[in-house]
């Protein structure tokens, strides 16, 4: 299952709620332009109906009919010198006149129905059934006495509509690109501190629990920042308390394991046979218990280091001496003797001491474990060509087969 994104979800949420926003302003404008469309047009309309009303309304208008529609037909037709541009955008106009008592037509105009166009009443009527649509103006004939019908097929004015209609969609296309790529950019910028907290917490590690801080720090994360600063002052100070308990309890059960394994010794050099293999078994004990222990302090040790630096200047020599001086009592159980050849009695190098300290100490104990009874275990530190430190037993060795 895809884990969910706030960054697709701001962004799909702001551009639906462009959409939505571009797509009811273009409805709204679309309307409104409509509207004002047709009243431009009805005004014009009434404009042509005074002009011809201002040239037929004669009381000869009956007689002079023919005359006077043969006059408006060439003066409506279309002009073959204008732009083709403006073909759509020009008016199919048809005219009627009416008797008053609406009895009789005396003439219209070609393109006009054989019937009356609009009801013999002042004012505008929109006529839009049986695959006709018209608008037409009705005024009368005060001289005449009669009805002029003024008609307009409204093919410009829907060109004009589905014009305004690709024009608000381009532009609201174009605009919902725009402020996309806009919020895209608001929207990454705006995350940015969340993909500097991810890259810093990534990179963190356990050695490295000090406060996160971010150069702004928007007032929304600070909340974040506050929990996650407060959770590493906590876990570093459970594992500061763990590692001071495993040392405590480390150091406290050396010593008594310690004398234990003396004890026990004693105990086998004076008690009887019957004893012998009771007292060997325990001693076995306490020398597991007390490798345990052992490896408990190393571990303190090494857990410690980590949270400091980690190589630091270290005298080799007097580390040696140190691990020898650790593990003397486990070459005398043994019977080994140990000894250190240096031919120097400092030497001292970058290095992390916990680490070297671990090697030498694995080193010298498997050393003193698989030698010989009487023998001895010698550590050689030789600083002619740089530092070499060389363990040396009499044991048996690895066979090739091994």
């Amino acid at each position: 299952m895809m884990k969910p994104s706030i960054r697709r979800t701001l962004v799909w949420s702001v551009i639906s709620t462009m959409l939505v926003a571009i797509i009811i302003n273009s409805a709204l404008s679309h309307l409104i332009a409509r509207h004002e469309v047709n009243e431009v047009f009805d005004a014009e309309l009434l404009t042509i109906a005074r002009i011809i009303r201002g040239v037929i309304d004669t009381p000869d208008i009956e007689t002079d009919a023919y005359a006077i529609g043969h006059a408006l037909e060439e003066t409506l037709q279309h002009d073959i010198n204008a732009p083709p541009e403006l073909e759509d955008y020009e008016k199919k106009i048809l005219i009627q006149v009416w008797k008053k008592d609406g009895s009789q037509m005396l003439f219209h105009s070609n393109e006009a129905p054989g019937f009356a166009m609009a009801p013999i009443t002042a004012g505008f009527y929109h006529h839009d059934r049986d695959e006709q649509e018209w608008i037409a103006y009705v005024t009368p004939l005060e001289q005449s006495n009669n009805w002029l019908m003024v008609g307009e097929i409204p093919h410009a004015r829907d060109e004009l509509s589905i014009d305004l209609i690709g024009i608000f969609i381009m532009s609201g296309s174009l605009a919902l690109v725009f402020c996309s790529l806009l919020v895209l950019t608001a929207i990454n910028k705006g995350l940015q501190p969340l993909h500097t907290l991810r890259r810093l917490l990534r990179n963190r590690s356990i050695k490295n629990l000090e406060a996160i801080t971010l150069t702004p720090e928007p007032r929304e994360l600070s909340p974040v920042l506050n929990s996650i600063n407060h959770l590493f002052t906590r876990l570093e100070q459970g594992i500061r308390k763990e590692q001071q308990f495993v040392a405590d309890a480390a150091h406290e059960l050396r010593t008594p394991l310690a004398v234990m394994k003396l004890r026990t010794q004693r105990l086998q050099q004076k008690a009887g046979p019957e004893l012998q293999d009771e007292l060997s078994q325990l001693s076995e004990s306490v020398s597991r218990s007390h490798q345990v222990v052992e490896q408990l302090l190393l571990l303190a040790r090494l857990d410690h280091e980590e949270n400091q630096e980690d190589c630091q200047m270290t005298d080799v020599v007097e580390l040696a001496r140190r691990v020898m001086a650790e593990l003397w009592l486990k070459a005398e159980h043994f019977k080994t003797e140990l000894a250190l050849h240096t031919d120097t009695e400092k030497y001292e190098l970058n290095i992390n001491p916990t680490l070297l300290d671990i090697a030498l100490h694995n080193l010298l104990a498997n050393a003193i474990r698989y030698t010989p009874a009487n023998t001895t275990v010698s550590m050689l530190i030789n600083t002619d060509h740089g530092l070499t430190i060389e363990i040396q037993d009499q044991g048996n060795g690895v066979s090739d087969e091994l």
